[in-house]
């Protein structure tokens, strides 16, 4: 969903959607168209919003509308009287087209081609389905069928279709992932993101990894195969949209699509996909503040900006994270050293304790000496004293 611009920044998008068009084909103008004759005449049969058989639908598959539509020397009149009956460019077929196709009620249209960045596609005629809703068709298509010409020329119009998509349908490739811890946050990383199913009021979705881990039965955070993806968007998305089917069609996919037994419209107005798309911890800035060079990018300069608030904002989140780490680590050295001075104050007790004991050991023992010397001296000079009385 993030991608590197060629400035080296990272550019996030928030959406991952699907959505179709109504049934159409075009075809290239060859003319002119020469109406000559009040025989002269084009014709063709139109069918519009005919089920298309390659959706699977259940049951009996609508054949669509039929018209049948006739241009002749008075509808080219009727759209452009000074032409003399003649169709000289693609902008008066179109014209004329639209005019009789809408004349007949056939509910679909002519209209100029356009390419992805919206010009005119010179020469370029576009047959559409209005996708008259009101008819009770869910289809979205239009056929030519049985196209002929008594004129010199059908200005390039021939037998042939468009379908409409079934916008209601996508595909999702599958990669094993991991939602990690979010710095001290055990919860870890938030996925958030609204979705939505042909355009209804979009419904809030959110995931962290204590969510994955109660749902899947680990303590990994880990999304490893496309069945555990089926199960964490059934579990966030089937409440809100029971006619809504998820299912792995291969080890790296996983399909979402509505019910076709409820839902059989295809074409305009037919969507399904996730917007608002957010992980709690992106975009994360790729550009180095070396690179910035506003001479060389002039015109880059609010992105540059952009990535300067983005690069402050991850610098001070990455700021708030080591300070947080920091206070825990002071915490544990005073814890220690507490430990340690309290280790050491007992040992020393036991130490003071064993030499007072010993001490006193000791000096009994000088004592009972001292005793026994003088008990000796006394001993050796009582015979001294008797002897004495006698001389």
């Amino acid at each position: 969903m993030g991608y590197t611009d060629e400035l080296g920044l990272e550019q996030w998008t928030n959406y991952n959607t699907r959505y179709a068009l109504q049934g159409r084909f075009s075809f290239d103008f060859s003319g002119p168209i020469v109406f000559d004759d009040p025989s002269d005449q084009i014709s063709f049969n139109i069918t519009v919003d005919a089920d298309n058989p390659a959706h699977g639908l259940p049951g009996a598959l609508n054949s669509g509308k039929s018209t049948s539509i006739v241009i002749d020397r008075a509808t080219v009149d009727a759209v452009g009287a000074s032409w003399n009956g003649v169709i000289s460019n693609y902008q008066q077929y179109i014209q004329v087209l639209d005019y009789a196709l809408g004349a007949a009620g056939s509910d679909a249209s002519a209209t100029l081609a356009t390419d992805n960045y919206g010009k005119i596609i010179p020469n370029r005629i576009v047959i559409i389905t209005d996708q008259n809703r009101s008819n009770g068709l869910d289809g979205s298509s239009v056929q030519v069928t049985r196209s002929a010409n008594t004129t010199n020329s059908r200005g390039g119009l021939v037998d042939n279709s468009g379908w409409g998509a079934r916008g209601s349908t996508m595909s999702l490739g599958f990669d094993a992932f991991q939602d990690y811890w979010d710095g001290n946050d055990a919860n870890g990383v938030q996925v958030s993101f609204d979705f939505s199913i042909n355009g209804a009021p979009s419904k809030s979705n959110s995931f962290d990894r204590t969510y994955v881990n109660n749902l899947l039965g680990k303590d990994s955070g880990k999304i490893e195969t496309a069945d555990e993806m089926v199960t964490l968007l059934q579990s966030l998305l089937s409440a809100d949209w029971p006619d809504l089917i998820i299912e792995s069609t291969s080890p790296g996919n996983v399909t979402l699509r509505s019910d076709p037994n409820v839902d059989r419209k295809a074409g305009a107005g037919t969507s399904i996909g996730f917007t608002n798309i957010n992980v709690s911890i992106e975009p994360i800035p790729k550009l180095a503040f070396l690179a910035i060079d506003i001479s060389k990018y002039p015109t880059a300069i609010n992105t540059y900006i952009n990535y300067i608030e983005a690069a402050t904002h991850r610098a001070v989140e990455g700021a708030s994270g080591l300070g947080a780490l920091q206070s825990r680590i002071d915490m544990q050295t005073e814890f220690s050293e507490r430990l340690m001075s309290s280790l050491a104050t007992g040992v020393g007790r036991l130490v003071d304790a064993d030499m007072e004991e010993a001490s006193s050991r000791l000096a009994a023992a000088q004592t009972q000496q001292q005793l026994a010397i003088q008990s000796l001296q006394i001993a050796n000079s009582a015979p001294t004293a008797i002897l004495s009385l006698f001389q």
